[in-house]
């Protein structure tokens, strides 16, 4: 179901609500014809399942609600990932600027040359869910660059410590951000929320008004209402993948800063 990341939102939300509105029409039109047609008192039958639907709505509302909190707090954990990210970059940025020739416009320029990859194309990749082998690369010539650094007096010592201190901080925030490219929730939830939805709505066609299309708009207001809360589920699952997904903001920023120190 990953090609629903290529759709925009609106097109997205526009298919979510489509399918619950004309499945749930589908079956009030067709059923609840049969369900006239066929048994003695239609009314009984929907007074039953109206009790029914309102168990069953309440369990499946509150399942409903629960993922997409799951879903809100896991494009929250992730957003957080990436400034995380830029700002522990930002701050070894800082302190590499305070080394001697030539190892400090070396390690600068490691590092906004991976900030640059990321942004123009890592971030895209992501976004297909793919994760490409040029950052590692990148993050090991800004090592490799630290590494081969060696202080002489004690201030370049405590810095150099501290500077290698803040990049294992910043190789951990990379790694938990790469962790969001492919996060979602899991397979068999999914199936559980698809299945509630269906029960849901197909318990609608038993429940017969008198006049079809004031069946018709109730119907498909709680269709649509389902539809919309598929759809936020659905945008926000993947926090790096389609048109609602997380952008580098924090990354930019960090480039520009860069680029005006660079400047000065």
């Amino acid at each position: 179901m990953y090609w629903i990341y290529d759709l925009t939102n609106l097109q997205l939300a526009l298919l979510s609500c489509g399918v619950c509105v004309v499945f749930t029409w589908l079956g009030v039109v067709f059923v609840g014809k049969a369900v006239r047609r066929y048994t003695e008192d239609p009314g009984s039958i929907g007074d039953f399942v109206g009790q029914y639907l309102s168990v069953l709505g309440l369990f499946f509302g509150l399942i409903l609600g629960l993922v997409a909190v799951a879903s809100y707090e896991n494009y929250g954990d992730a957003e957080t990932a990436v400034s995380v990210e830029a700002n522990q970059l930002a701050i070894l940025y800082r302190t590499v600027s305070t080394y001697p020739e030539p190892y400090r416009q070396s390690l600068r320029g490691a590092m906004f040359d991976y900030v640059d990859y990321v942004i123009e194309d890592a971030w895209p990749a992501y976004r297909r869910g793919q994760i490409p082998e040029g950052g590692p690369a990148r993050v090991s010539a800004i090592q490799g660059r630290l590494f081969s650094f060696q202080p002489g007096r004690a201030s370049e010592q405590l810095v150099h410590a501290e500077a290698l201190r803040q990049f294992a901080s910043f190789t951990e925030a990379t790694r938990n951000r790469l962790e969001f490219v492919n996060t979602g929730l899991p397979s068999m939830l999914w199936l559980i929320v698809i299945v509630g939805a269906v029960m849901t709505l197909a318990l609608l066609w038993f429940i017969t008004i008198d006049h079809l299309w004031v069946q018709l708009t109730a119907s498909g207001v709680l269709a649509v209402f389902v539809g919309l809360m598929m759809f936020f589920i659905a945008a926000m699952d993947h926090p790096l993948r389609g048109d609602y997904s997380i952008s580098p903001d924090a990354l930019i920023e960090l480039r520009a800063s860069m680029q005006a120190n660079t400047q000065d």
